[in-house]
């Protein structure tokens, strides 16, 4: 956020981290996890650095109608960053049909710090019942992309 100003007043700007983590050079994610009532919690698949997510969105794990879920994320800072939020995408058979917003904070480098997101209640009735695609999306105040993850779970009648 004081990035703008700071430029405008000319004032000398850090060079970038010369070393990225899994494509960025400020966070690093460690986990997400899925937590749902009654279960146990399941670990999103994050793609090795340098491998495309296309196989992970391929093989969707199951979660049962009307659940309510909880996200867990696990990650680390290599710098400090303010206003980091998390925006979460859901999209079935393509279309946007839903978003999240989660501010998170301001944090110092290093960690590995975890937050709980706020829980959501998965829908319910033979409609709901399809695949999803879920995207992820670390920013800072300034709108600067941090990190991503994307995962594909299927809506079902009963746990499998």
């Amino acid at each position: 956020m004081l990035t703008p100003w700071l430029r405008r007043l000319g004032c000398p700007m850090r060079a970038p981290l010369e070393e990225p983590i899994r494509g960025f050079s400020q966070l690093e994610l460690l986990s997400v996890t899925l937590q749902a009532e009654g279960r146990e919690g399941l670990d999103v698949p994050l793609p090795a650095p340098g491998k495309a997510e296309t196989t992970l969105l391929e093989s969707p794990f199951a979660l049962k109608e009307g659940a309510e879920i909880r996200i867990t994320l696990g990650f680390r800072l290599r710098q400090a960053v303010e206003g980091l939020k998390f925006t979460v995408v859901r999209k079935r058979q393509g279309a946007v049909i839903g978003t999240t917003e989660v501010m998170l904070g301001s944090y110092r480098p290093g960690g590995p710090y975890e937050l709980v997101l706020p829980p959501e209640r998965l829908p319910t009735g033979r409609l709901a019942r399809d695949t999803y695609q879920v995207t992820g999306t670390f920013t800072d105040a300034d709108g600067n992309e941090l990190g991503h993850e994307a995962h594909c779970f299927e809506i079902t009648k009963e746990w499998e």
